[in-house]
C-alpha cells in the first residue's frame, strides 16, 4: 500500500512543475506564433501558474510567477516585465484557495481563474501602454484572454480527474 502523499518528498512534483512551466513557455512560444501568426493561443504559462498555485502554491511563489513573466515577455519579443508584472499582481490579488470548496470542484475554480485572467489582461494592457507610450491593442489582449479562459476548463478537468483518483484536488 502506498504511503500518504503528504509524507512523501515532493522533489518528483517538483520537477513536474518546472517541466510543465517549459513545455507551456515553448508552446506558447510556437513557430507560429513567433512568425507574427494568428493571435488565438490561450496563455498557457497563466493556466499553468494557476494550476500550480492550486495545487501546491510553495512551488509557485512570487518571484517564480515573475521569472516564468519575464520568460513570456522574452520569448514574445514584448517589452520586459509586463506579462511579469500581471501575473504576480493577478495571482496575489486572487490567491484564496478556501472559496473553492473541500472538493475543489470546476466551477468555483474557474470563477477564480476568470478573475484572475481579467486581473492580468488589464494589468497587462496598461503597463504595455505605458512601455509604449500609447495605449496597446485591445482586441489582440481581450482574443487572447477568451481563448485562455475557455481552454482553462479542459486543462483543469484533467487535472481534477487525476488528482481525484489520487487523494483529492489538493495533492
Amino acid at each position: 500500500m502506498r504511503g500518504s502523499i503528504d509524507g512523501r518528498p515532493p522533489y518528483g512534483l517538483a520537477v513536474w512543475a518546472a517541466v510543465s512551466i517549459i513545455l507551456s513557455l515553448m508552446i506558447y512560444a510556437s513557430p507560429g506564433r513567433l512568425a507574427q501568426g494568428g493571435s488565438l493561443m490561450p496563455m498557457l504559462p497563466l493556466i499553468t501558474i494557476f494550476i500550480w498555485s492550486s495545487i501546491r502554491p510553495r512551488f509557485m511563489p512570487p518571484f517564480v510567477i515573475f521569472i516564468v513573466g519575464l520568460m513570456q515577455d522574452l520569448i514574445t519579443g514584448g517589452p520586459m516585465g509586463v506579462w511579469a508584472l500581471a501575473y504576480v499582481v493577478a495571482l496575489m490579488i486572487m490567491r484564496v484557495r478556501e472559496e473553492d470548496g473541500a472538493k475543489r470542484e470546476i466551477g468555483p475554480i474557474w470563477f477564480r481563474f476568470v478573475g484572475v485572467v481579467a486581473i492580468a489582461t488589464f494589468i497587462a494592457w496598461c503597463a504595455g501602454s505605458l512601455a509604449t507610450g500609447g495605449p496597446a491593442a485591445i482586441r489582440p489582449m481581450l482574443v487572447e484572454a477568451a481563448a485562455t479562459v475557455l481552454m482553462f476548463p479542459l486543462i483543469g478537468l484533467l487535472t481534477i480527474r487525476k488528482r481525484s483518483s489520487r487523494s483529492g484536488f489538493g495533492i
